[in-house]
C-alpha cells in the first residue's frame, strides 16, 4: 500500500456518500486491539451498506472484545469474495496487524477516520480531524446525507462516541460531539445508555481488578511528577488470568494521579514486542512524543510500538522522551 499520501483525495461529505453507493462486496477494515470506536464505525457502516443493498464484513486482525457483543452477535455476515477494500478509524495501514494478505495488499479505496495523524494512504479519504471520533463523523455525514439513523446504528454511533470520549470525559468532546448525541438519545430514548456505559466503562473482573492494584503499585513517577508510567509484563496476564480485551482501559490509570501530564502504559506482547499508549493532560502533546517512536494518534490519546529492546531500556526512553516534550 501507498503510505506517502500521493494520489489521496479527499472528499466531502456529499462525495462520500456517492462513493459508498459505488462500492461493491466490501471488506470494512478496522484496526488490531479494536476498540469501541473502530467496532461501532465499522458495524455502522456495515448497517449503512446493508441498506443500500450492498454486501459487506467487517474485518479485524485480532478478535473482538466480548463487550462490544450487543453490536457483534446480532450480525451474520454473507459469504463472498471481496472486491473493494474500505477502512474505518484506521490512519495507517501498520495499525492493520495481521490481516489475511489479500487484505494488505489491496487498494484501500476509501477511509473513514478522525486521527490528525492519518497517512493518507487510501485512494479517497473522508475525515474530520476535530471529531471526537470516526463515528462522530459518521453521525454527521449521515445527517448531511438525510441518511436514516436506524436503532442498530444509533447503538453503534454511540458506543463508538462514548469510548473515544472517556464517557465524555476526554477534551475532545466538543460542541457537536454532544449535539450528536443528543440527536440519537432523543431518537431513541430506550436504548439502554446507562447499562453500556456501566459495562464499557465500570464493570470489571476480579482479575482486571488485581491487575490494577499491582500495575499502580508499581507506577513510575518522573521527580517532578509530571509523567507516570506503568508497564504491564505478559506474564502477569497469565498469572492473574487476565484476557487481553479486558486490559483496553488500562492506559487511563496513569491519568488519575494528581499533577500527571502525560500517563504511560506500556504493555509486552506474547512475541516479546510492546504496544505503547499514551494519555496527555492540558499542557501536553503525546502524539508528538509517540512520533519519536513510529507511532502517532491524537494530541491526547497516542501510541506506538518497540519490536526489539528489553523492557527497563523501552521504559526509560520512554520516560526520558516524555519528559523532555513538557520542557521544550
Amino acid at each position: 500500500m501507498d503510505q506517502t499520501g500521493r494520489g489521496c483525495t479527499e472528499l466531502s461529505s456529499e462525495a462520500v456518500y456517492d462513493v459508498l453507493r459505488s462500492l461493491e462486496d466490501v471488506n470494512i477494515l478496522i484496526h488490531r486491539s479494536p476498540d469501541g470506536d473502530c467496532v461501532g464505525g465499522g458495524y455502522a457502516v456495515y448497517y449503512i451498506l446493508k441498506a443500500l443493498g450492498i454486501r459487506s464484513r467487517v474485518c479485524c486482525a485480532d478478535p473482538i472484545p466480548a463487550m462490544f457483543d450487543e453490536i457483534t452477535q446480532e450480525v451474520t455476515f454473507e459469504d463472498f469474495e471481496p472486491k473493494m477494500r474500505i477502512s474505518v478509524d484506521v490512519a495507517d495501514t501498520k495499525l492493520f496487524g495481521n490481516l489475511p494478505e489479500d487484505d494488505l495488499n489491496a487498494e484501500i479505496v476509501l477511509c473513514i477516520d478522525h486521527h490528525i495523524s492519518n497517512t493518507h494512504y487510501a485512494k479517497q479519504l473522508f475525515w474530520d480531524p476535530n471529531s471526537s471520533a470516526a463515528c462522530e463523523v459518521l453521525f454527521w455525514m449521515m445527517q448531511d446525507n438525510a441518511i436514516p439513523i436506524t436503532r442498530e446504528i444509533a447503538r453503534c454511533l454511540y458506543v463508538g462516541i462514548a469510548t473515544d470520549t472517556g464517557c465524555f470525559q476526554f477534551s475532545n468532546a466538543g460542541a457537536d460531539t454532544f449535539a450528536a448525541v443528543s440527536a440519537i438519545k432523543r431518537a431513541y430514548p430506550d436504548l439502554p445508555y446507562a447499562r453500556l456505559n456501566r459495562e464499557l466503562f465500570i464493570l470489571k473482573s476480579e482479575g482486571r481488578i488485581r491487575l490494577d492494584t499491582r500495575l499502580m503499585q508499581n507506577i513510575r513517577l518522573s521527580d517532578d511528577g509530571k509523567v507516570a508510567l506503568i508497564y504491564l509484563p505478559d506474564s502477569w496476564m497469565t498469572e492473574l488470568k487476565v484476557s487481553a480485551d479486558e486490559v483496553d482501559g488500562v492506559a487511563n490509570l496513569p491519568m488519575q494521579i494528581i499533577g500527571v501530564e502525560i500517563g504511560i502504559t506500556c504493555k509486552q506482547q506474547p512475541d516479546g514486542s510492546f504496544r505503547v499508549s499514551m494519555r496527555g493532560g492540558e499542557h501536553a502533546d503525546v502524539s508528538a512524543v509517540c512520533r519519536q517512536f513510529g507511532g502517532g494518534g491524537h494530541v491526547k490519546a497516542s501510541g506506538c510500538s518497540f519490536h526489539t529492546g528489553d523492557p527497563e531500556t523501552v521504559c526509560r526512553q520512554l520516560m526520558e522522551a516524555a519528559e523532555a516534550s513538557l520542557k521544550a
